[in-house]
């Protein structure tokens, strides 16, 4: 045990201590596991609630850029309601009484059209034009007539009597307008954009630890075959990390139309694989200590930035998917040169001490 603690390279203890060191290198883990092997070999020695902790960090910030992109969305919707009441596409109704009364030519069809898989309809009548939804046409629909509600959807009719909703929504009259129903749609966004919240911390953290905890499981059973004693933690500590390209290269590939279900474990294996072969491998080259220099991961900020507004605010095509690729090559190719050189002056400098 302690023959294997002496053959593993220690931490500096300029890396390990310090609350700036300890940010820098937290920070770090954003971008350099795009670039840097010896970022998986350094982190491969480190707690692996260091990892974790890192981990959920980075997926909750995705899931809250994500959540405010989509309340964003939602919020849009409210300029194209108030818009479609002052342009006269959707009429004031009001139900008083258990009487609808709107102020609009009847009947008024505001939604008929073919989605492909189903025909949907939504009309207004209050003068008994229209008797009910043609359930042999429409696959759902709404119908408003002056004293009902008629609905339609997988193969169920209802007739609900107006009178009822005012019991429902404890209002007589109930006024249906620009006011109320923007109003209604901000409450729902609001209501909605915390259950997404809330599902997508399940998906994006719990099951996608879950996932990589199970596949860390296999890998670490190949792994033993090959390097007996390997630890488990040096194995979900490099996933963990590799799961950082991955996500970027998903959603750069997301944004230029191509993906598949599994996309991102398939971009997250030679990732992984070339981690586990740097933090595992005993050659000169990967075992020999060169300082990480976590400042040259601040060079990744503008891709961080631009990352961030794309998920918020979808960057539009055709120029968003470009600058997304352009930045992310020239931060990649920039960030390997950058270290490449410094550790060319390394070996520079070491070498001729050794001899």
């Amino acid at each position: 045990m302690d023959e294997e603690a002496q053959d593993q390279p220690q931490i500096s203890r300029k890396e390990q201590t310090g609350c700036l060191g300890q940010l820098g290198w937290f920070a770090s883990g954003s971008v350099l596991p795009l670039v840097s092997l010896t970022f998986y070999r350094k982190a491969a020695r480190r707690k692996v609630g260091l990892a974790l902790l890192f981990f959920l960090v980075f997926t909750l910030l995705i899931t809250i850029l994500a959540t405010i992109s989509l309340g964003n969305s939602m919020a849009d919707v409210t300029q194209d309601i108030r818009q479609s009441f002052e342009e006269g596409s959707f009429p004031e109704i009001i139900i008083e009484d258990g009487i609808a009364k709107v102020d609009a030519p009847m009947p008024l069809i505001l939604i008929d059209e073919n989605t492909g898989s189903e025909i949907m309809l939504f009309a207004i009548d209050t003068t008994g034009q229209l008797n009910e939804i043609d359930r042999y046409r429409y696959s759902q629909g709404i119908l408003l007539k002056r004293t009902e509600l008629h609905l339609w959807n997988n193969a169920r009719y209802q007739v609900l009597p107006l009178s009822e909703l005012h019991s429902t929504f404890d209002k007589n009259p109930i006024i249906i307008n620009a006011d109320t129903v923007t109003s209604a749609w901000n409450l729902f966004t609001v209501g909605f954009s915390l259950v997404a919240f809330v599902s997508l911390v399940l998906w994006e953290t719990v099951a996608r630890l879950m996932f990589i905890a199970l596949y860390a499981l296999v890998m670490w059973g190949i792994v033993s075959l090959i390097r007996p004693n390997t630890g488990f933690d040096v194995v979900i500590i490099s996933a963990l990390y590799a799961l950082v390209p991955a996500i970027y290269l998903t959603r750069l590939f997301s944004r230029i139309g191509l993906g598949f279900p599994g996309l991102q474990t398939f971009l997250l294996l030679p990732f992984w694989i070339a981690a586990l072969f740097a933090v595992l491998s005993e050659s000169k080259f990967f075992s020999q200590e060169y300082p990480l220099r976590l400042w040259t991961a601040a060079l990744g900020i503008p891709m961080l930035v631009l990352f961030s507004v794309d998920l918020v605010v979808k960057l539009p095509s055709p120029y968003g998917p470009a600058s997304l690729w352009a930045t992310t090559l020239l931060t990649v190719l920039v960030l390997v040169g950058l270290r490449l050189y410094f550790r060319y002056k390394d070996r520079e400098i070491t070498e001729p001490t050794q001899g």
